[in-house]
């Protein structure tokens, strides 16, 4: 599995000899946000598996972002794909151009990557820290990044659950906007309604919910009076092997927006969700924004490589891939 820039991969298919056992992965679809990513390998892998393949070996490439609160989503997924493919034959690369990332980015791929791939050979990278430990770490601390513009909604107060579905409703209205981009809309309601839930299930009254909409923009919190939870994993690996039984909420949310971020505060505990929209000149696909300048040709292109490759998982991939003792590595260079 390719997982690179469209010129890299290219480049990789060519350098192994365009084998017919080499799947090229549309990078944009992939990775649309860290828990989407994660959900995406998951359901690739399993597919896999259940086609009969007894190994896998991936070469990926993340966007690089060297905005902090960018990077730190990132740096997040890498610490958690370590557990989230635990149990996948797995055998996974990722590459970083060193001419292309910061210091700090370089520290934080070194804290999520347990071997080194090196001009030497592989060794073990003795700065690898565990998932847990790192999520931690970089776990979100209070911030005003909202609208300085009064909410849209405030609902206050909140403790009788059995108002949930009216609740939901009122989201959903708040969201409902007749400008084409109801898809991106639709979905943050999803998220902020999950997060309400776990809020009445494992949280403490009064509840409040904070929604923000802007041209360019969704944000919403919501507050409990609770300590949340303290699993840093929480929400990022679906519970069961694939489906979504009841207490799946938190993935659902994680699913549903662009970035999902949890802290506490001396007044309770918030969960912040966040989702861009597209602009006035962008097109939205199936699964999320395609900038305008982007060519028709690589538009099409990536649709068809969706497409075959959800063909391939789903009807079984003839040419199986070449076993390999599973293991994590990453390049130092790019």
């Amino acid at each position: 599995m390719l997982a690179c820039a469209e010129d890299h991969n290219a480049l990789l298919a060519r350098a192994l000899g365009d084998d017919g056992r080499i799947l090229r992965l549309p990078h944009e679809d992939i990775y649309s946000g860290n828990a989407h990513a994660l959900a995406a390998y998951r359901r690739m892998l399993h597919g896999q598996v259940a086609a009969g393949v007894p190994g896998i070996r991936l070469v990926g490439a993340l966007p690089l972002d060297q905005r902090p609160q960018q990077w730190a989503q990132w740096h997040r997924y890498e610490a958690v794909f370590n557990v989230a493919m635990d149990a996948m034959p797995l055998s996974a690369v990722c590459a970083y151009d060193r001419h292309e990332i910061s210091d700090a980015m370089l520290d934080g791929v070194k804290e999520t990557h347990p071997a080194l791939l090196t001009p030497g050979g592989l060794v073990v990278n003795d700065r690898y820290l565990e998932p847990a430990t790192v999520l931690r770490r970089t776990a979100t601390t209070p911030g005003n990044i909202v609208s300085d513009s009064p909410p849209t909604l405030v609902l206050a107060d909140l403790a009788d659950a059995t108002r949930l579905p009216e609740l939901r409703a009122r989201v959903r209205a708040a969201l409902d906007g007749a400008d084409g981009r109801e898809h991106p809309r639709g979905r943050f309601a999803a998220a902020v309604t999950e997060v309400l839930g776990n809020a009445f299930r494992h949280g403490a009254p009064p509840i409040t919910v904070r929604l923000w909409t802007t041209p360019i923009r969704l944000e919403a919190t919501v507050t409990d009076c609770g300590q949340g939870f303290d699993n840093p994993l929480a929400g990022y690996i679906p519970p069961g092997n694939g489906s979504l039984p009841a207490g799946a909420g938190l993935w659902v949310a994680r699913q549903a927006c662009d970035t999902f971020e949890a802290f506490r505060s001396p007044t309770g505990f918030t969960v912040r969700l966040t989702t861009a929209l597209p602009g006035p000149d962008t097109a939205v696909g199936p699964t999320g924004p395609a900038t305008a300048d982007s060519s028709t040709a690589r538009a099409d292109r990536a649709r068809a490589d969706a497409r075959e490759l959800a063909r391939q998982l789903h009807a079984g991939i003839e040419n199986r891939l070449v076993a390999r003792q599973p293991g994590v590595e990453v390049p130092t260079g790019g």
